[in-house]
């Protein structure tokens, strides 16, 4: 499983008889169990830095799937920039690929942050070459590309969509040395201006958790992951202390919940949550 937008799975499916690396993209619907292959984008193995997948059934009834493509760099060949985007529709049946418009040479997302698919965009984490990090995004069709800063760099935050809007978290430690967790959210794109939602002090989210750990060495020593932010309430998800266990923050009651212990669990984890309507752009072949 590669990625997870509003009831459907993108997974990654090679055939028995697949020469080499050979694959196939496969979309599917748990709740219906409706699914269907998708054709071959055309782009190697090698060239492909990750695929996401991008479905809003409050937009549109059909889906499309990302491949962000990389080039490989004479200077950094370690490190290779994001050279364009191969794009599936479900409506049209196939992949158009658009090389990239930023003015900025991004390098390669790490394949482990979020991707939140919002108003017919895909964003993700991705750093400039002489910047931060920063939220890159691009459009269905492969035409808009945009690309700007996050508050405090997006190393250790977390994006995700929640209430219809782009949000962002991260632990932050201010002028007086004391470690917050904030939480913001974009105004809107043009003035790309954040807005902070809610602070709290991390001392109070971890209580009896290593608590010298986090005042020594920060959050990062807690052995925290993001996992998600709640699609409809200001709930916080992730992954904390040295035994995985997985808890929630209410923002509004400014409370922590453990859920439970996740001893055999491994990331990345996909928010999943069901959706039951027929789709026409699912059939299984």
């Amino acid at each position: 499983m590669l990625d997870c937008c509003n009831g459907l799975l993108l997974c990654r499916w090679c055939d028995a008889s697949a020469q080499g690396d050979e694959f196939r993209y496969v979309v599917c619907n748990p709740a219906t169990e409706k699914w269907v292959v998708l054709p071959s984008s055309g782009k190697a193995t090698s060239e492909v830095a990750t695929a996401r997948l991008g479905f809003d059934p409050a937009l549109s009834s059909h889906f499309h799937v990302f491949e962000l493509v990389e080039e490989q760099d004479s200077i950094f060949p370690w490190d290779p920039d994001i050279a364009g985007v191969a794009v599936y529709s479900s409506e049209t049946g196939g992949w158009v690929y658009k090389e990239k418009r930023w003015n900025e040479q991004i390098r390669s997302i790490d394949h482990c942050s979020a991707f939140v698919f919002l108003d017919g965009y895909l964003h993700f984490q991705a750093n400039a070459r002489r910047l931060s990090s920063h939220l890159a995004v691009v459009d269905t069709e492969g035409e808009t590309w945009m690309s700007f800063s996050v508050p405090g760099g997006l190393v250790d935050g977390f994006i995700q969509r929640s209430q219809g809007r782009l949000h962002y978290a991260n632990f932050q430690r201010g002028g007086d040395s004391v470690i917050r967790l904030v939480v913001y959210v974009l105004n809107d794109y043009q003035s790309r201006k954040w807005i902070l939602k809610h602070s709290i002090e991390a001392s109070h989210i971890f209580r009896g958790m290593d608590a010298y750990l986090l005042g020594r060495f920060g959050w990062a020593a807690m052995d925290f992951g993001w996992i998600a932010i709640h699609p409809e309430c200001n709930t916080i998800f992730f992954t904390a202390g040295c035994y995985t266990t997985f808890m929630c923050y209410n923002m509004d009651l400014r409370q922590v919940k453990v859920i439970s212990n996740l001893e055999d669990g491994q990331p990345p984890y996909l928010p999943y949550v069901p959706l039951y309507a027929e789709l026409q752009s699912l059939h299984a072949l």
